[in-house]
């Protein structure tokens, strides 16, 4: 199973181009995965618009069948912490995630996640 980053997740739910587009292509043709953190990513990221769409999209994705929220456990915090040493918290907690779900891909355009083991690409 592949790893998504929230900022596909949030381009699949906010942009009307190219971006968005092959986001929501992504999101609807894989099985993915996701850490339990990308849900106050897009909420926070949605919520400057309206609270409605933070909502909204909270459901949308909780409900989704093709992605997968893994959450965040109390034994992941030692390797959460080895990961600190490359990461900041929030990508350190969403490299884990990929690693913990032994993602051969993860969807995103940060670049930071190019120090893993990873193949990182972005879907558009």
């Amino acid at each position: 199973m592949n790893y998504v980053d929230a900022n596909v997740i949030i381009y699949a739910l906010t942009d009307r181009e190219t971006k968005g587009k092959k986001s929501r292509e992504l999101l609807a043709n894989q099985r993915l995965c996701t850490s339990i953190l990308s849900l106050d990513e897009v909420a926070y990221k949605l919520s400057k618009r309206s609270k409605k769409d933070a909502i909204a999209a909270v459901d949308i994705l909780s409900h989704s069948p093709t992605l997968l929220l893994v959450p965040f456990l109390p034994q992941d915090v030692d390797q959460f912490k080895s990961l600190l040493e490359g990461f900041d918290p929030r990508d350190a907690i969403h490299a884990l995630t990929a690693t913990k779900m032994r993602a051969s891909i993860i969807y995103s355009e940060d670049p930071d996640f190019d120090q893993l083991a990873i193949a990182r690409k972005t879907p558009w």
